[in-house]
């Protein structure tokens, strides 16, 4: 025999109370579309940086990739710091792993001097080409070029 639509809905309205007696009591954060590896950065040291840093790639281990990491002075942030995070089956070293990803720590000073150098990096990188583009304009007949949202125009000598 096959119960209606509206029986099992009855039923399942019936149960839902007695499901929740029976998980254990616990504040619950219901995450719908937002981002899983966010968190409550209250609960981070103010002077520590906290990132999600690259453990493993299709379910095998990037062990060059996390000595990287260790050699850039990010350590594992502990799951007993934010057992919010860790999940109900802790890893056996005791640190928190979501999708491949560990939450790790580093001084916010050797962050803030990290991003610094990353992004000189970058203005060098854009100042050598535009001086290669604009010595090969000069080279071919044109005076000027002019840099606009990633693109380049060139005027000819006149």
């Amino acid at each position: 025999m096959v119960d209606s639509p509206q029986r099992n809905e009855q039923r399942s309205e019936q149960r839902a109370p007695q499901r929740a007696e029976q998980r254990p009591s616990q504040q619950r954060v219901l995450r719908t579309g937002e981002n899983r590896f966010t968190h409550d950065t209250s609960l981070q040291p103010p002077d520590m940086a906290y990132e999600w840093k690259r453990v493993s790639i299709w379910n095998r281990p990037d062990e060059e990739h996390q000595i990287n990491m260790r050699n850039n002075g990010w350590t594992p942030v502990p799951a007993s710091r934010h057992p919010e995070l860790a999940g109900l089956a802790p890893t056996k070293d005791g640190v928190i792993i979501r999708g491949g990803q560990m939450l790790m720590e580093r001084a916010k000073e050797l962050t803030v001097q990290s991003r610094l150098a990353d992004k000189n990096r970058a203005l060098e990188q854009v100042q050598t080409q535009l001086q290669r583009v604009g010595h090969e304009s000069r080279q071919r007949g044109f005076d000027k070029t002019k840099v606009r949202h990633g693109e380049f125009s060139e005027i000819p000598q006149g």
